[in-house]
């Protein structure tokens, strides 16, 4: 059996630890918090922006049946 090279105080591999590689200041989420899902409140700015994408959605909508609307009848 091969024996390592390093010197036993030293780790083989030394490098810098990734961003993804380091833990989280938020608090740790329980078993009961992913099963019965008490901490999952929406955000204020989420909410807002989805609010903002449906209006936007049903403006686009709406200025689309219009086009529609007046092409048919301007073709008759």
């Amino acid at each position: 059996m091969k024996h390592s090279q390093t010197p036993e105080g030293r780790s083989r591999f030394n490098a810098p630890v990734r961003h993804y590689h380091r833990t989280d200041a938020r608090p740790r989420r329980t078993w009961d918090d992913w099963v019965d899902g008490t901490s999952a409140k929406p955000d204020a700015a989420k909410s807002r922006v989805k609010i903002i994408k449906i209006v936007g959605i049903v403006l686009a909508l709406l200025a689309l049946s219009g086009i529609i609307a007046g092409l048919i009848i301007e073709m008759r």
